[in-house]
């Protein structure tokens, strides 16, 4: 049996001590440094962690960035490359292409980083959640602490999850990197006065937004309904004549019959590039970001609340170690601060407070946009310097 205990030593991790790595930092070059990054998906993860921060580099010339999805074993192709980075790799086949890279790593000289923005560990990864069988094997879990154990360093989106791998792995070079958004995908779509519009129109049913993926429902009947939503489900339900409860890609089992009925609405999943637009075009006056306390959750990235602060739209949280850079007027422990939070919130006589803080949220949101030298300088530290290098002068304020 697994200890259950988050960060206690896994029976999987590996053993510490571990022989030093191949990774040398590479000499000083007229020419932008390069790197490939394997990616897992090139939706919302595969563009957080690979995609937007490479484009990024490549347009501001400092790097010469690929992504793929494809193994390529051959020597020469990595010659001259400075840093390779892998995004979630634990299928056998992803070992073994990791085995040929770290057999040919001291010829080329480039650094190895193994990139994952969520717990891919069987004894974290919630019963209700329906990704878990894909996961919940002992070789899958094994594969991925061994392709973690040969790279050079990992990167994660928080401290907690910095902790529980360095506890799960026995991997210590594990560093911080928040997922930043890019100002060009989401921040040009803040409009203050929309917003300022959107809360006088909607004054008497205000429009509260669940965006979360269907993995926060137990749509398998699993854990017994007991998921990320099932705390707030009887309020919601209760309380659609008085809220405009919208709904983007997925809904609760149980909200069938409402769904049906169009007593609580639902929007289709529209792909990455079109997100923004949507959230903006729902029109609503509150987001809301509901998890249950477990390991799997606390390791998650901040993201729902800095995408709706982006748009000056106020996002309130669970109060988890997840949510820490949320203000505490923005967090809810339970269902009744969650009741007692959204009717102060949305109260037409505090507008004024609402109104005065479309601008705060949004100053908030653009102090993590990707483009900013402080965000984007994440990612070039981490390919270019090693673990633990005095030169991470951006890093160090996440690690």
């Amino acid at each position: 049996m697994f200890n259950p205990s988050p960060f206690s030593p896994s029976p999987f991790a590996a053993v510490r001590g571990a022989p030093p790595t191949s990774f040398k930092k590479p000499e000083t070059s007229a020419a932008p440094p390069s790197y490939i990054n394997y990616v897992a998906d090139y939706g919302g993860c595969g563009h957080w962690r690979s995609i937007w921060p490479s484009n990024h580099l490549n347009m501001k010339g400092k790097s010469v960035s690929i992504y793929l999805n494809r193994m390529v074993f051959d020597k020469a192709w990595y010659k001259g490359v400075t840093c390779i980075r892998v995004q979630r790799q634990v299928a056998a086949h992803q070992l073994e292409f990791i085995k040929f890279l770290k057999s040919i790593q001291p010829e080329c000289g480039f650094k190895m980083i193994y990139e994952i923005d969520d717990v891919i560990f069987k004894e974290d990864i919630p019963e209700y959640n329906a990704q878990k069988p894909a996961f919940d094997s002992d070789e899958v879990r094994q594969n991925s602490i061994e392709i973690i154990n040969m790279c050079d360093e990992v990167t994660v989106t928080c401290d907690y999850m910095r902790r529980l791998y360095i506890e799960r792995t026995g991997k210590e070079e594990v560093t911080v990197i928040p997922n930043f958004p890019p100002e060009s995908w989401i921040g040009v779509h803040y409009n203050k006065e929309k917003v300022y519009r959107g809360f006088e129109k909607h004054k008497q049913k205000p429009r509260i937004l669940y965006a979360g993926s269907g993995t926060h429902y137990d749509v398998k009947n699993r854990n017994n309904g007991v998921d990320d939503f099932s705390e707030i489900i009887e309020f919601v339900a209760n309380t659609t004549d008085k809220y405009q409860w919208v709904f983007l890609g997925a809904f609760p089992p149980a909200f069938k019959s409402l769904v049906r009925d169009k007593k609580v609405e639902l929007h289709p999943w529209v792909n990455i590039q079109e997100y923004p637009k949507k959230l903006s075009e729902l029109d609503v006056q509150l987001v809301i970001a509901p998890l249950l306390d477990n390991s799997f959750n606390k390791s998650k990235s901040d993201i729902k609340f800095f995408e709706a602060a982006a748009l000056g739209i106020p996002c309130l949280c669970q109060d988890l170690c997840t949510y820490n850079s949320v203000p505490a007027e923005l967090r809810f422990g339970d269902v009744d601060e969650f009741e007692r939070k959204i009717a102060s919130i949305l109260s037409f006589k505090n507008r004024k407070k609402y109104f005065n803080n479309v601008e705060k949220l949004r100053q908030m949101g653009t102090s993590r946009f990707l483009e900013n030298p402080e965000n984007i300088g994440c990612f070039e530290e981490v390919y270019n310097t090693p673990y633990g290098s005095k030169q991470r002068k951006f890093l160090s304020k996440w690690n």
